[in-house]
């Protein structure tokens, strides 16, 4: 009899404090980042980016001088400059100079005359390197990008952006995977609405480890939160079920 007493009472102590969170999350109030990223005619949603990842340096190029919306993978060399890698290397990008590696990356003086146009492009960090954050800043200031009027910036990794967070909290961030997890972790638990998210829009590719990722309660929270979705990478046969969720942009990769 102890025992039952003893459980029933931890279980009503466990769904007291489940309760008690959710209406946390729920009372939480949120408000809308205005910022020049995120703007675009009802009509022109979704945002369409082009995904430059594994292109060879022709195509790479070729979207570069075209007026598509991008989304591009870079990390920064040895000596502290932004590329475009055009191939896989054998070591992280972080090891090398550019030196070694211009014949197969697009520097951040290449980048640049591109990057000014009017279009919107989507910077992923690959790598996770020290003073990351420090050395964003000044390439896209090199680049004439310090308003950040037409970039967001994200990573798989989350010490770098909330690192880059704190030095240029005006940027538009991305989701990183440990938010991502997060709230598939908290959706578990039936306490999404008290998942902590730092990000201003959630990028993430239509499935998760073979599961369906996007569902209604996730969409309406981030709805809730004004957190714009972003879905992609997705091949183009993806395109229509990306587009059934009426996200934002959606960024197609030709992999």
């Amino acid at each position: 009899m102890r025992i039952l007493i003893v459980t029933a009472a931890t279980l009503m102590v466990c769904f007291m404090a489940m309760l008690t969170t959710k209406m946390w999350g729920r009372s939480r109030h949120f408000t809308e980042y205005q910022h020049a990223f995120f703007s675009a005619e009802a009509a022109k949603l979704p945002v369409i980016f082009q995904d430059t990842t594994g292109l060879s340096r022709a195509d790479a190029e070729a979207l570069l001088n075209g007026n598509d919306n991008l989304y591009l993978e870079v990390a920064f060399t040895q000596d502290q400059i932004l590329v475009l890698p055009l191939k896989k290397f054998d070591r992280a990008v972080r090891y090398y100079n550019l030196a070694d590696v211009k014949n197969d990356v697009l520097d951040v003086d290449q980048l640049a005359p591109f990057l000014k146009k009017d279009r919107k492009f989507i910077l992923k960090l690959m790598e996770n390197t020290r003073a990351e954050h420090e050395v964003f800043v000044e390439n896209m200031q090199k680049m004439g990008l310090e308003k950040s009027q037409n970039f967001l910036v994200m990573s798989d990794y989350e010490a770098p952006l909330k690192a880059l967070k704190e030095l240029a909290p005006a940027y538009v961030y991305g989701s990183t995977k440990p938010e991502v997890l997060k709230i598939v972790a908290m959706q578990s638990m039936y306490l999404l609405e008290a998942v902590s998210f730092r990000a201003d829009a959630l990028v993430q590719p239509l499935e998760l480890r073979n599961q369906e990722f996007f569902n209604q309660e996730i969409l309406s929270e981030m709805k809730r939160r004004f957190v714009k979705i972003i879905v992609g990478p997705v091949g183009a046969s993806e395109v229509p079920r990306a587009q059934q969720l009426n996200p934002f942009g959606i960024i197609i990769s030709r992999r």
